[in-house]
């Protein structure tokens, strides 16, 4: 015998399941009374869409299947008609729209189990339309190519790819996208639009790949362009001038610039190119600066003397450092020479945040004319936990962890390597302010 409890449950599995088949039923049949509905509004195309949905549901609706059988003969007539309108004025595109919506429909009631029937001609009419509006957008992106309107020439032999051509159309099609975007490309570097000219060799490149022949020649227009439109940045040693009562930790204007040099600008964006460090010293050395403020003029000096298009200088202008009130908790340790023996030191909890501001000068060593100037500001915060104790620590019988809340020198570290932090986000805003800034000098 069943027992009680199985039976339960699996009447209740089966409830369920009639629920599910209820809903389903229910839904299939609120998406036919839809359909009838629009199409008494005469919204044939919408209700053909509700009594296909009405039959992916549920495919025993017979009234949803003769009501998508009459409508979908009748909206297959009229898209026809369109069609060989738009062909007999030659609006080839426009047929072969008509011709899609034909086919789509086609194809949705045919997945519900509703063939459309069209006419025998249709066949060769389709392709017919499909040629005649093929050969017309190769028409006008040649013409277009003509006159360099590479954008819209463009565009059009993308509207091309929607439709079913054979291979050899295809592959015509995409020659034709790669030699508009190369000759635009071209005319972007006659022009002197570089970043442009890179860009769209690159959309060349991409249509058959770099080992092709277009691709080759993309190569060779991205290469000219990144040889013509660089421009090389010199970034000076930075220094400290920061405002009055305010101190930093000691080199951090060193460590600010090494970052830069090291981190930062070692994989520069296109069309910006940094001069690299030991030039820049050796040339700083000629000129006998080796630190503090870097004067305008010896900027200027500096980067006509390096072939910099653009030099940079920068210093510290404000460096700030705020401890937030700290939670302090009391803990008990044993002595080492008597475990019976405790005391108490305190242990303290408390977060750092450390602020600094850095002002960024771009000057043209030519005009000797500042381009750009602005400060960068950047923060960077951890959580210390350290220990105190009136007496010596080492007379207490600590855990490693509990030792290290007293290590002198980690503290230390830890506070210069929430210096570091803070130098190294500083130095990825400055990077990034230079090769935004350069590359508004490069079209």
């Amino acid at each position: 015998m069943i027992k009680k409890a199985e039976l339960k449950s699996f009447v209740t599995v089966v409830s369920v399941f009639l629920l599910m088949v209820l809903a389903g039923c229910v839904s299939a049949e609120k998406r036919y009374k839809q359909g009838q509905k629009l199409e008494g509004q005469g919204r044939l195309e919408e209700a053909a869409g509700r009594y296909i949905a009405a039959l992916a549901k549920d495919p025993a609706i017979e009234d949803a299947r003769e009501r998508l059988a009459e409508v979908g003969a009748l909206l297959i007539d009229g898209y026809l008609a369109q069609a060989r309108a738009h062909g007999s004025d030659g609006l080839y595109e426009n047929a072969v729209s008509a011709v899609s919506r034909v086919d789509g429909l086609r194809d949705r009631a045919g997945q519900v189990g509703v063939p459309l029937s069209v006419p025998d001609d249709y066949e060769g009419f389709r392709r017919d339309m499909i040629e005649a509006a093929a050969a017309s957008l190769f028409g006008q992106g040649e013409e277009l190519e003509s006159a360099g309107k590479w954008a819209e020439a463009s565009r059009t032999y993308d509207r091309l790819r929607a439709y079913p051509l054979d291979p050899d159309q295809m592959l015509r099609v995409d020659e034709s996208r790669a030699r508009v975007f190369l000759r635009w490309a071209e005319d972007d570097m006659a022009r002197g639009f570089f970043r442009a000219a890179y860009g769209h060799a690159q959309s060349a490149m991409e249509i058959f790949g770099p080992e092709s022949v277009p691709g080759d020649d993309a190569r060779a227009v991205q290469q000219a362009a990144l040889n013509a439109g660089t421009k090389a940045v010199a970034v000076l040693p930075f220094w400290t001038a920061l405002r009055p009562g305010e101190a930093a930790p000691r080199g951090m204007e060193n460590d600010l610039f090494d970052a830069l040099h090291f981190e930062h600008l070692e994989a520069p964006v296109l069309f910006v190119g940094p001069i690299d460090r030991g030039s820049i010293h050796r040339e700083m050395s000629r000129l006998r600066t080796r630190s503090g403020d870097i004067p305008h003029e010896t900027a200027a000096r500096a980067g006509l003397a390096l072939g910099a298009d653009f030099v940079v200088v920068g210093w510290l202008g404000s460096f700030r450092q705020e401890e937030g009130v700290p939670e302090e908790t009391a803990r008990k340790a044993p002595l080492r020479r008597d475990r019976s023996s405790s005391v108490t030191y305190t242990e303290k909890r408390y977060t750092v945040k450390v602020t600094g501001e850095v002002v960024v000068r771009m000057i043209d060593p030519v005009t000797r004319r500042v381009v750009d100037e602005g400060t960068v500001i950047s923060s960077a915060s951890a959580q210390f936990r350290r220990a105190f104790y009136d007496g010596d620590y080492l007379t207490l019988d600590l855990s490693r962890e509990e030792r290290a809340l007293f290590d002198k020198e980690g503290w230390l570290r830890a506070e210069e390597d929430l210096q570091a932090a803070l130098v190294d986000r500083l130095a990825e805003r400055i990077a990034a302010r230079i090769f935004e800034r350069v590359l508004r000098f490069v079209r």
